[in-house]
């Protein structure tokens, strides 16, 4: 049963960060990249605050040995500051290159959750995992790229993307994927320490939210959410807060839930599924093109699923 709700979770948590996906895509056409993650940050913030104060437990931090505390806290900065780090990688990726080539390449994250749940949790790399993992890996790339008939079509688009714009786009977003990885499995240590996922990610966004804030003081753009000027704009900012506080803040919280009961390495594959969860939403929701390695694309989840569930 425990497994089953894991599953559940790790679904809800797929559709959640496909939908921000989406949203941050949308908003950051109005926003700069800088001013919307410190805005996220503090939002996301005051609502993993109240998740925690409703669902989690603060009882359990002078409970803990100054050792265990250290490891703690060291854990949930490390995480905090390459999540969010990370996220700014991914919000410049995006104002470079398309969601859906920038979003399926922050899935390599999965390459480097492998070894270090193997190296510090002793977690069993099965086979079908390794197998399935990779099928659904290839379904990424798969997703992140042109048809060639898209190419020729929009010849004049590609002339005005310079091949330097695309490469920045792709390099953001591989940097993003080495830093989320990093940030699973901070995060992971941290809830083995603390068994409470709730504070955790309180604990460890607020860090990188204090990071922001202070560096925001030392770099012009930061704030300039909370400029008079841009009061007009002010909307796609709660836009961006909304999406990363159920993104950030609730489906990252299921997300480490679901690890605790299925393991790091299980429901991390499963969460390589959230490229095609956000292409089905661009098809339904933004009205995008039907692409036709989507169908290759979903030919190759399935069998990775399948290999991953019953194998």
């Amino acid at each position: 049963m425990s497994e089953l709700i894991g599953y559940i979770l790790t679904l809800d948590a797929l559709f959640t960060w496909g939908i921000a996906s989406l949203v941050y895509k949308f908003a950051l056409g109005k926003i700069e990249s800088k001013p919307g993650l410190l805005f996220r940050l503090i939002f996301v913030s005051c609502s993993t605050f109240l998740l925690a104060l409703f669902f989690g437990t603060f009882s359990f931090l002078p409970l803990l040995s100054s050792q265990n505390l250290a490891n703690y806290l060291i854990a949930c900065l490390i995480s905090g500051l390459s999540v969010t780090i990370g996220d700014l990688l991914y919000f410049g990726s995006l104002k470079r290159i398309d969601a859906s080539r920038a979003f399926p390449l922050t899935q390599l994250s999965l390459i480097f959750v492998y070894p270090f749940a193997f190296i510090f949790f002793g977690e069993d790399l099965k086979l079908s995992i390794l197998l399935g993992g990779t099928l659904i890996l290839l379904s990424a790339f798969v997703l992140s790229t042109k048809d060639k008939d898209n190419l020729k079509e929009n010849g004049l688009e590609k002339k005005t993307q310079t091949s330097e714009k695309m490469v920045i786009g792709v390099l953001l977003a591989i940097g993003a994927a080495i830093l989320w990885g990093l940030s699973i499995v901070a995060f992971n240590q941290a809830r083995i320490i603390s068994s409470d996922v709730f504070v955790t990610n309180f604990i460890r966004v607020f860090m990188g939210a204090i990071f922001f804030m202070i560096l925001g003081i030392f770099q012009k753009g930061y704030y300039a959410s909370f400029h008079k000027e841009n009061r007009k704009i002010i909307k796609y900012f709660i836009f961006v807060g909304i999406a990363g506080s159920l993104s950030l803040g609730l489906a990252d919280t299921l997300f480490y839930k679901a690890a605790e009961l299925n393991g790091l390495v299980l429901t991390s594959t499963f969460t390589a599924n959230t490229p095609m969860i956000q292409q089905i939403l661009s098809i339904l929701i933004l009205k995008e093109k039907f692409r036709k390695r989507f169908i290759f694309a979903v030919g190759l989840i399935i069998i990775g699923n399948y290999i991953i569930l019953f194998l």
